[in-house]
């Protein structure tokens, strides 16, 4: 508890010093959320929150058991999953031959910001199925302010790595700074001056000693993960950087990793190009945010995104996760007006010939990747759930339902919430599920038929999912 009011004191005194103008209207954002966040670690991440106290059995569903549907009556016993009738009384529910699947889970996203919308972002994630978040770059202050409105049952679950460390001029310093204070924040929290994202939502480090003096900075805020950003590593880096897309010194990747391994958390790396993944996995990190391909700047730079026998076999080997985000490039909006240095203004995603061709290379690595036994992840980055990204890998025709399903709803829940007893039906696993009309093996489609809705044994359905999120916040105030 002393802890995490430190916390909060911190956040207020640096709101007010930087953002002059803001303060006023930040300080109503942060005033609804003050007493749930001294409530304390109820909605920690890592550990579900108050589950359901009413015991119930589901009978007449048809239960994924990882391989396919099978009849069967499970009981919810405070938010867990048994197939022992409990003494207690409980209230039946027939699910009426419907098929059931654990929930979905997001990968990578960075939608659930702060107070202002995270009641309609968590309610588009419950209706599609969503219940598990990992957000690899955020506000710090705002991601703190809804730490107590999310991983409760009746929202969702939610990761944060907080601020993602770059080099200086890299990625995503201009995308924070140029673009997203002035389309996405300011409209929402009022005027903010430029700057104010530093160490907030970008920390530079450019050398070893500028990582032990920063690493305070680094983990305040108690991050969930450490963010890194790698961005076309393999041409030669300029102080400052006169063109292209850069990131961090990929010398330093391997001292990050140790300082993040040694304070209990895992690294996950943004990358780009194939040396953005040689990198990476040769300097230790648990977690790549997408697969090299996603975003190319053109038909001469394909070469530079594809990746080797080898490569796979040692991100394999290392046991790399890597997140499939096949919608982000094409989903990011005014590309040119993402980057830096006008690096991509002559991105390829709007001309057809190299268009093509990223999809086709991006196929080509994600075959590759799973073929030699890497963990593939779901993640979008830019869609407003998983939903399109799962929706367009089927399109792909990459895997058969059944691999697409279990990467959805088992791996990637199960990379989330490490340690968690979620992403299966057995006994002491945590109540929650999807019941869909038809069965997802044999149409994809049907993970859209959502019928109902369980979270911890919590329903989550009709008039109940609407106000879902909200609720939330009012019981972890009370």
């Amino acid at each position: 508890m002393r802890g995490r009011g430190a916390g909060l004191r911190v956040v207020g005194r640096r709101f007010a010093a930087p953002v002059m103008r803001g303060t006023r209207a930040m300080l109503c954002l942060l005033a609804p959320v003050l007493l749930a966040m001294a409530a304390g670690c109820a909605g920690a991440a890592g550990a579900p929150a108050q589950p359901s106290a009413k015991s119930s059995a589901f009978i007449n569903g048809r239960w994924f058991d990882g391989q396919g549907f099978q009849p069967a009556t499970w009981y919810a016993v405070q938010g867990r999953l048994t197939q022992q009738r409990p003494a207690a009384p409980v209230e039946t529910v027939d699910l009426s031959g419907l098929y059931v699947v654990p929930p979905f889970g997001e990968a990578h996203n960075h939608n659930l910001e702060g107070p202002w919308n995270v009641r309609a972002v968590a309610e588009r994630y419950l209706r599609d199925g969503v219940f598990y978040v990992k957000n690899p770059n955020n506000v710090r202050d705002f991601a703190l302010q809804i730490r107590s409105i999310v991983n409760v049952p009746t929202s969702i679950d939610a990761i944060f790595a907080h601020a993602g460390l770059t080099g200086q001029g890299g990625h995503p310093v201009a995308l924070y700074e140029d673009v997203l204070r002035l389309s996405r924040y300011e409209p929402a929290i009022g005027p903010v001056e430029r700057g104010w994202f530093e160490n907030r939502s970008y920390v530079v480090v450019e050398t070893e000693a500028e990582l032990e003096a920063k690493w305070p900075l680094i983990t305040s805020g108690r991050p969930d993960f450490v963010k890194i950003y790698l961005a076309h590593s393999e041409t030669e880096r300029q102080q400052p950087p006169k063109t292209g897309r850069t990131g961090l010194d990929p010398r330093l990747v391997p001292a990050i990793v140790a300082k993040a391994h040694a304070a209990g958390l895992e690294v996950t790396a943004h990358v780009e190009t194939a040396a953005d993944f040689r990198h990476a996995i040769q300097g230790g990190v648990d977690e790549l945010a997408h697969v090299p391909g996603w975003l190319i700047e053109g038909t001469t730079d394909v070469e530079r995104v594809r990746l080797t026998e080898e490569d796979a076999r040692l991100a394999a080997e290392r046991k790399v996760r890597v997140v499939t985000t096949t919608v982000a490039g094409r989903a990011m909006p005014g590309a040119a007006a993402h980057q830096s240095h006008g690096h991509h203004a002559a991105t390829g995603h709007g001309q057809p010939e190299s268009a093509g061709m990223a999809t086709q290379v991006l196929t080509d690595n994600l075959r590759l990747l799973h073929r030699a036994g890497v963990v593939l992840l779901i993640g979008s980055d830019h869609a407003e759930t998983s939903l399109a990204e799962a929706l367009h890998i089927h399109s792909l025709d990459l895997f058969d339902n059944l691999t697409l399903l279990k990467l959805w709803c088992e791996a990637t829940p199960a990379a989330i919430f490490a340690g968690r007893a979620i992403g299966r039906f057995a006994e002491g696993y945590e109540a929650s599920f999807l019941a869909l009309a038809g069965n997802p093996l044999e149409d994809f489609e049907q993970v859209r038929a959502i019928r109902q809705r369980f979270k911890q044994g919590v329903p989550l359905s009709g008039a109940q999912l609407k106000d879902a999120a909200w609720s939330a916040a009012s019981q972890s105030s009370q």
